[in-house]
C-alpha cells in the first residue's frame, strides 16, 4: 500500500511537471510571435 501511494504521487508529479512545461512552451511561443510581429 505504501509503494502504491508513492507511485501515485510520482504520477501526479509527472503530470504536474508536464502541464507546467506545456504552459511554459505556450507562453514562450506566444512571446516569440508577439515580438516578431512588433518588429515588422
Amino acid at each position: 500500500m505504501v509503494s502504491f501511494g508513492n507511485m501515485r504521487r510520482r504520477i501526479c508529479g509527472m503530470k504536474t511537471l508536464e502541464v507546467l512545461t506545456l504552459v511554459l512552451v505556450i507562453f514562450t511561443t506566444l512571446t516569440y510571435i508577439d515580438n516578431r510581429q512588433n518588429r515588422k
